[in-house]
């Protein structure tokens, strides 16, 4: 299932540029290319040390959130394991920085293994129009890769980097990957339908932050129609598609798992839409809460507030 990919939403309404942010764009640039040359697990390594020492030295307040929310949600991990849990973390967001300039590499390199239930749901994938879910767990920018290996070009939803050098190699590596971007509002929501209509595969991150605070997974607080379960549900039940559910879990430096939960339809809910829709966030969240609970010490949005949405 392959097309011409041509969007490149990512390098709309580029940032300003000064002799600062130019300066900033070119060591970006320079780190980039350096990594692309070095064995993959030293590459990695390098992304865990600089994130690590960044965080002690000038974003503590990240390490103190982490941590809370690991006694929150794991009150079973004694201080000792929660100190383990907070170095991973840390550790597991630094590799995924320093690996996306290595992300193509992966799949060739043997680095990425994948679940027989993956597999067979793959092979479903080239025969019917898909939404996927996946979370951030892991590095989860592999999954891209390991759908092209399978032939497989895919759809996706990103909000545009900060910097001019971030938004280039986002767009260069997803390119790369066959994945054509989809801006993160009205516009790429009804581009996402069409795409479904037309047969072809969209991902959709059920996990996210806004704002420092984490929408999903709801961790016992409310569902609500502010994120992108919402968005999910909305594709889904105007379209019709079934859903594959994805999660990469990291199991040693710069190799990786990947596994889905078994394709499923959404549930039609009766009576008013409003709260069928409520019920369907809480449908899905009740699916992709236990994949990211079994791995929190690889969520990227560990140190994100668990307030209740409004």
């Amino acid at each position: 299932m392959t097309r011409a990919n041509t969007e490149r939403p990512l390098l709309e309404n580029p940032p300003q540029h000064t002799l600062a942010t130019r300066l900033s764009d070119a060591l970006e640039f320079s780190l980039f290319y350096l990594l692309r040359l070095l064995p993959l697990d030293f590459a990695s390594d390098i992304g865990s040390f600089i994130v690590r020492q960044n965080i002690r030295f000038n974003r503590p307040w990240i390490r103190q959130n982490a941590r809370a929310n690991l006694r929150t949600l794991r009150p079973d991990w004694d201080d000792a394991r929660v100190e383990q849990g907070l170095f991973s973390f840390q550790d597991n967001v630094g590799r995924l920085m320093a690996e996306f300039a290595n992300v193509h590499r992966f799949y060739k390199a043997g680095r990425i293994e994948v679940s027989d239930r993956l597999q067979a749901s793959i092979d479903c994938v080239k025969d019917e129009p898909t939404l996927m879910l996946v979370v951030h767990t892991g590095n989860w920018e592999v999954f891209p890769a390991m759908f092209q290996a399978n032939g497989v070009d895919i759809f996706s939803f990103a909000v545009a980097p900060e910097t001019w050098a971030q938004r280039v190699i986002a767009s260069k590596v997803r390119n790369s990957l066959g994945v054509t971007i989809l801006p993160p509002d009205r516009r790429g929501l009804h581009r996402a339908k069409a795409a479904l209509n037309d047969g072809q595969i969209v991902a959709i991150f059920a996990d996210e932050a806004r704002d420092g605070v984490s929408m999903a997974p709801l961790f016992g607080r409310k569902p609500h129609r502010k994120g992108n379960l919402a968005l999910a549900v909305w594709l889904a039940q105007h379209t019709g598609v079934r859903i594959l559910l994805g999660n990469c879990v990291r199991t040693s430096k710069s190799r990786f798992f990947l596994d889905s939960v078994p394709y499923f339809s959404l549930p039609e809910f009766d009576g008013d839409p409003a709260k069928g829709q409520l019920e369907a966030v809480a449908f899905l969240n009740a699916k992709i809460e236990p994949l990211v609970r079994d791995n929190l010490d690889q969520w990227y949005f560990l140190d994100d507030a668990l307030t209740e949405i409004g």
